[in-house]
């Protein structure tokens, strides 16, 4: 057994797909497939349980990835000590990232760090807030940019605050609102809404505050990319509502007015405390928390808020 079969066998059960897994290893399947049964045979055992439409670890092949998963650690982590002490900067940085960071400049940010650091290859990750954090919690990702308060996540991350951001009403720029200075909740819930997708942080934070008050959103479309959304906003599809920096933006015609009591949107940079960062993953969030005004320093990184 070698370490690129323990590599093998991770990047297989993470994608379920000897076809997925050879491309991230950049093998021929076929050099994945012989690989595993090579394996199998040695141990005597069925790692994946095969099938036409999915690859399952079977229960000896849980045992397995489990001790894989402990091996890579500790040799990456040896790695990455090793390239401490002579001072080389290389490898990848996997990053997580939920839109939009707002004033927080992050595609400036990755080119400051890109100019700093050109060796490193950055692999960056949109998704929701919920799936962001749970592949922290896996070591999928090293850090993330989320909207999450890092006083209410626990002891698990470490986090700091990079910016709170006003949500506004968006809507046609001749809408009847637009005559308003503010919007209640009372007239925004008597709007037909351009929502987010079910699982959106951001549409979540907004039902909790109308239920609250009893009252239910008239979800008149559901899209998932706020550009999309302005958009439709406004070619008189409904209203919305989303960052002020997102209805700043250029783009078609649209109004937008406060409403209230305020919901904000915040955004942090998030890790995993305990995990020992990669030094590119250290250098990564020095660069990010200086950017962002924070404190610039590196793991061991404590809770900073």
């Amino acid at each position: 057994m070698e370490l690129r079969h323990l590599r093998t066998i991770d990047a297989v059960a993470r994608h379920r797909s000897f076809t997925k897994a050879a491309e991230e290893l950049h093998l021929a399947q076929s050099a994945i497939s012989q690989q595993i049964r090579r394996l199998e045979q040695e141990l005597g055992v069925e790692v994946f349980r095969r099938s036409s439409r999915s690859v399952e670890l079977t229960s000896e092949g849980e045992v397995i990835l489990g001790y894989a998963h402990r091996v890579l650690r500790e040799v990456d982590g040896m790695q990455s000590e090793l390239e401490e002490l002579t001072g080389l900067l290389r490898g990848e940085l996997r990053i997580g990232g939920m839109y939009p960071t707002g004033p927080y400049d992050l595609a400036g940010l990755l080119a400051e760090f890109r100019a700093r650091h050109p060796d490193v290859a950055i692999n960056m990750v949109e998704d929701t807030q919920d799936d962001l954090l749970a592949r922290l919690r896996a070591d999928e990702l090293d850090c993330a940019f989320t909207a999450v308060d890092p006083d209410a996540i626990g002891d698990e991350y470490a986090a700091t605050k990079l910016f709170e951001e006003e949500f506004v009403v968006a809507m046609p720029a001749e809408h009847p609102l637009a005559d308003l200075d503010h919007i209640s909740y009372e007239l925004l819930a008597e709007q037909d809404l351009v929502a987010y997708r079910e699982n959106s942080a951001l549409r979540r934070r907004l039902e909790r505050a109308l239920d609250t008050r009893g009252l239910t959103p008239r979800n008149a479309f559901i899209c998932t990319e706020m550009a999309a959304v302005r958009d439709l906003v406004s070619r008189g599809l409904g209203v919305a509502v989303m960052p002020r920096s997102i209805a700043e933006r250029p783009g078609p015609p649209i109004a937008f007015r406060p409403f209230g009591p305020a919901i904000t949107w915040p955004v942090a940079l998030v890790w995993r405390a305990a995990r020992r960062q990669s030094p590119a993953g250290k250098a990564f969030l020095a660069v990010a928390l200086e950017y962002g005004g924070g404190e610039a320093q590196a793991p061991s990184l404590r809770r900073v808020a």
